[in-house]
């Protein structure tokens, strides 16, 4: 599973180097370039014009020349010549996070507005470059992990005319941490993957009903009790499920360890969203603290099976635990400085309020008082208010940091939910299922969404990705909405959301990756990889640009770059 036919490889490569005066292998695809003949050779010693400009950009042409003299011994300096080999100029023209960049045999021109744009550029030059350039290895490097690779020591780099921007502000990946524990350096190359991809994104998915995984000092007892299941169902690529055995954890992340993170992401350009599930799936903190929950004389575990939902949820009509709920978010906001913050909101059954008296008298006071959607005695959604009066309570928290809320689709998908509450929220919804009825619904309340469907076209790159024999174990069958030709070819927004004030509303796209069936960081990328770069081309990249065997063809090219940075990969559509 782990290695590729040689013969196979040679042939790849053979055919890269045959077309390599047509071909440019860019992934996400550019919104337009130019492709002339010939090619830019890197001079030993080299300049860049990045004197002139603000710090922050020089920032992103002294850390290309570092990577450039790391990788191939090239040497480079900043400058305030005109004739530089490099020049980089600021155009307030050109969008946040877009660029342009002229390559000919002579230099290099690039223009943005932004760090962030230069920084796609940067990446957009080393992805033309050898492979062993974005892996950041020497030619010598990337021989001891494939004996055949082959690459000039000064890279050539097409003659290129780009102008290029992407199509949605968001462009994400999220990795669940709750169910399964990643390390730090692990999660740096999941960053650094989504950086080869021009990713802005990375939701990190930190507690579940199996797991609590961020230190709340005020709260202790969640990482030593809530960080530790009594058993865990592992899945292996080989042999597939089987249990540990033993206790699962420790395992959190100190706030050093999360900040770490952070600034790893920021010099990538990307956001780390923090998501602290509430007030359903929150099964491993009541295992901590059951005076939070609606039976504090019961029974409260972390949950070893990796999936379900599980009606041990929060108790909202407890101000205790409203109140435990602002303290941890308020510690998450302290370590974590971006715009948003994700508090789920999303499966959570109201059996566990049905029963509790604190839960009941808190429903009628809300509805005497018009404060809740009021909904008849009989309705058997009648107590899903509570969880949208919740949800308000925690965007006013949110918003009182001058943060922004995002919730699930099921705050404004399921039954009973309060619309106008979550509307003053001003949340943005991550819509998995169903996809297109949250976004219609969001957009209607003006409300911002991002898609992440679940299927078919499926962004949940953690499902089964092909339905052969052979395949390990995972969710979903594997079927065609799984594969990367649905995943590739699906419309995050659909043809007949004409309404431009609807349309504008539809934000971005995420690829996700649950992992109830993944325990380990090989099978993270052999699920996501080649999905992922579908994803990251639909969030970058003009529909109309979409052209699945040149998809395919960028592909394969790429499973060397995926080789030298260790990442396993599907490769049921490799270019044949």
């Amino acid at each position: 599973m782990k290695k590729i036919c040689f013969a196979l490889v040679c042939m790849l490569l053979t055919a890269v180097s045959v077309a390599a005066q047509q071909f440019v292998n860019l992934t996400p695809l550019p919104k337009q370039m130019a492709v002339s003949n010939g090619s830019y050779v890197l001079p030993r010693s080299y300049t860049v014009r990045a004197s002139h400009l603000a710090a922050n950009v020089q920032a992103e042409a002294t850390r290309f020349i570092r990577d450039i003299r790391t990788t191939t011994g090239c040497k480079g300096r900043l400058t305030e010549a005109a004739n530089a080999d490099i020049v980089m100029n600021m155009d307030t023209g050109i969008p946040r996070e877009g660029y342009k960049l002229t390559i000919t045999e002579h230099g290099i021109k690039i223009s943005s507005s932004s760090p962030s744009g230069f920084f796609y550029a940067f990446q957009s030059i080393k992805k033309m470059m050898p492979a062993n350039v974005m892996a950041g290895m020497t030619v010598k490097q990337a021989q001891k992990v494939l004996d055949w690779y082959k690459a000039d020591k000064r890279p050539q780099i097409p003659c290129v005319d780009i102008t290029d921007e992407p199509r949605f502000h968001y462009r994400g990946f999220m990795l669940d941490c709750g169910r399964h524990f990643f390390t730090v350096d692990e999660i740096k190359t999941v960053l650094d993957a989504m950086a080869m991809y021009k990713m802005n994104y990375f939701h990190w998915h930190l507690t579940e009903d199996q797991g609590w995984r961020f230190e709340v000092k005020k709260y202790p007892r969640l990482t030593t009790i809530g960080s530790v299941a009594g058993d865990c169902r592992m899945t292996d690529m080989e042999k597939g499920h089987y249990w540990l055995g033993k206790p699962y954890g420790p395992f959190f992340y100190t706030h050093e360890d999360c900040r770490e993170i952070v600034e790893y992401a920021r010099k990538l350009h990307i956001e780390v969203i923090p998501e602290i599930d509430m007030p359903g799936h929150i099964m491993a903190a009541l295992a901590a603290y059951p005076e939070f929950s609606c039976t504090p004389d019961g029974e409260h575990k972390v949950q070893t099976y990796q999936g379900g939902v599980w009606a041990d949820v929060l108790n909202v009509g407890n101000p205790k635990a409203v109140q435990f709920a602002r303290d941890v978010l308020t510690e998450v906001m302290d370590v974590f400085p971006g715009k948003y913050i994700h508090i789920g909101g999303d499966e959570c059954p109201t059996s566990a309020w049905e029963n509790n008296e604190q839960c009941k008298q808190l429903l009628d006071k809300l509805m005497i008082e018009r404060k809740v959607r009021r909904l008849s005695f009989n309705d058997k959604h009648r107590f899903r208010p509570l969880q949208s009066y919740f949800i308000s309570q925690m965007a006013d928290h949110i918003h009182a940091r001058g943060r922004e809320m995002i919730l699930w689709n099921e705050s404004v998908t399921a039954e009973g939910a309060d619309l106008d509450l979550i509307k003053k929220t001003g949340a943005t919804i991550f819509c998995w299922n169903p996809c297109q009825k949250g976004a219609s619904v969001a957009a209607s309340l003006g409300l911002d969404a991002v898609i992440t469907e679940w299927g078919p076209g499926c962004y949940y790159i953690n499902r089964k990705q092909f339905d052969s024999d052979g395949e390990p174990v995972a969710a979903g069958s594997g079927g065609k909405g799984d594969q990367l030709p649905a995943v590739y070819a699906y419309k995050p927004v659909p043809d007949n959301v004409r309404n431009p004030n609807l349309r504008k509303h539809y934000v971005g796209v995420q690829a996700t990756f649950w992992t109830e069936h993944v325990s380990d960081i090989d099978y993270l990328n052999y699920l996501a990889f080649p999905r992922f770069l579908a994803v990251a081309e639909a969030g970058w990249s003009p529909e109309e640009k979409k052209d699945f065997e040149s998809l395919r063809t960028r592909f394969t090219a790429d499973t060397v770059l995926l080789r030298l940075t260790g990442r396993l990969y599907g490769h049921h559509f490799i270019a044949k």
